[in-house]
This record gives structure tokens, C-alpha cells and sequence, in this order.
């Protein structure tokens, strides 16, 4: 295939892309390894919250912190998963590079709501123990401590849920992940582009040849100039 009229995705990436790509990806690699070490927290304190929940009702045996932690735990391994691909690409990413990125992105949304639910039920709990109330179970300070513990955790999953929303939001462009509509765009443009390209590759050798054929005691698109006056006018 002719290198003018290379598709958008088979076009090499500029040097100042590729280290943006990178530079990117090495963001959202710490960002998931922070996501999944709090969610393990989040886990292991859900755990601690249903042995200790003995007699215990509504919210307290639902196990929040468990499943949200589970939910955060994935966004952070699709994370991992996704600062691995290849950056040296044109503008359309591999498909691999783009599921990726994108259920990081639509998890990441999902644990926003995840995450606000954990956090409400971890107040509710803590509300319940505070008051003595009987839905609390017989570990009342346990449960107490557990609680509030699993709201600062929700917090913080909260936190990193909005910051791989962000890193979505910020950076589709760099990796390519266009709507469909921008994505048209993008590939119209890119066949203008190659059509100009190969145009201009066309002509040249014909100006050329053009040039050394007749260009040898006159030069090109040039006329020469008169060595001796005009005779004078005469009746």
C-alpha cells in the first residue's frame, strides 16, 4: 500500500504522541494499583463486619463494603490491564487497547453509584450501633469501629472511581476513542489527507521531466531575455 494513502489506523504515531500515550498510561497504572489496594481493604473489612454482625439485621448483614470493594477491585485489574497496551499506533487504537480502556471507563461510572451506596449503608449501620438499637447485633463497639472504617474506605473508592472517570474524560482523544460520529470525521479527514499526498507525490516526477526536457538553454515557465535593442521605426 502506498504510504499516502494509509488508513488512520495504520499511520505511524509522532514521537510527542507516543510519550503523551505513555506518559498517560503510567498514570492510570498507579491509579488502578490505588484502587486495588483499597478495595482490598474494603474487602477485607466487609468480611470483618459480617462476623461480627451476630444477631444483626438490615444494613449491617448486607455486606457492602464486599461488593463494592469487588466492583472497585475490577476497575482497578481492567486499570492494570489497560496501561499495557500499545501506544505506537495511529489515531484509531487497537481493539484489544479499546475495550479496555472503555469498560475501565463504564465500571468506573458504575462504582461511582457502588460506591455511594457502600457509604450509605456503612452510615446507616453506624447510626444503629450508636442508638443501642437491637439490629446491631451484641457487638456493638466491633461493629461501631468496622463501620465507620468502611465509610472512610467508601470514600476513597468514591475517589478513585471519579479519577478514572476523569482520566477517561481527559485523555479519549489522545487514544483515539472517538464517538461514531467524530470518528467518520476523523477518517474523511485522514483520506483527504492521503489523497492531497498522493497528488502531490504524482506530479512531481512529471515536473521533472518536464523541466529537464525543456528547461536547457531556457528555463521553466520563463522567457529570455532580449540581448539587443529593437530596430527603429522607420516610414
Amino acid at each position: 500500500m502506498d504510504p499516502a494513502t494509509k488508513s488512520p489506523d495504520q499511520e505511524a504515531p509522532t514521537g510527542l504522541v507516543v510519550e503523551r500515550r505513555t506518559h498517560a498510561l503510567s498514570q492510570l497504572f498507579k491509579l488502578s494499583l490505588v484502587a486495588m489496594g483499597v478495595s482490598c481493604v474494603s474487602i477485607i473489612v466487609g468480611i470483618l463486619v459480617l462476623v461480627y454482625s451476630q444477631r444483626a439485621g438490615f444494613p449491617i448483614v448486607t455486606g457492602a463494603p464486599v461488593w463494592s470493594g469487588a466492583a472497585v477491585l475490577l476497575t482497578g485489574i481492567l486499570g492494570v490491564m489497560a496501561s499495557k497496551s500499545d501506544v505506537n499506533y495511529g489515531s484509531v487504537p487497537p481493539p484489544k487497547a479499546r475495550c479496555l480502556l472503555m469498560a475501565h471507563y463504564i465500571v468506573s461510572i458504575s462504582c461511582l453509584s457502588v460506591c455511594g451506596i457502600c457509604f450509605g449503608y456503612s452510615l446507616a449501620g453506624l447510626s444503629i450501633c450508636r442508638e443501642g438499637d437491637l439490629q446491631c447485633g451484641v457487638n456493638h463497639y466491633q461493629e461501631e469501629i468496622l463501620n465507620i472504617i468502611a465509610m472512610c474506605v467508601a470514600v476513597l473508592m468514591f475517589v478513585t472511581a471519579i479519577a478514572g472517570s476523569v482520566f477517561f474524560c481527559v485523555y479519549r482523544r489522545l487514544f483515539g476513542l472517538y464517538n461514531m460520529r467524530e470518528l467518520l470525521y476523523q477518517a474523511k479527514i485522514a483520506d483527504l489527507e492521503g489523497r492531497v499526498r498522493s497528488l502531490e507525490t504524482s506530479n512531481n516526477p512529471e515536473q521533472q521531466r518536464f523541466g529537464g526536457q525543456y528547461g536547457g538553454q531556457y528555463s521553466y515557465n520563463s522567457f529570455s531575455t532580449p540581448t539587443a535593442p529593437p530596430p527603429a521605426y522607420s516610414k
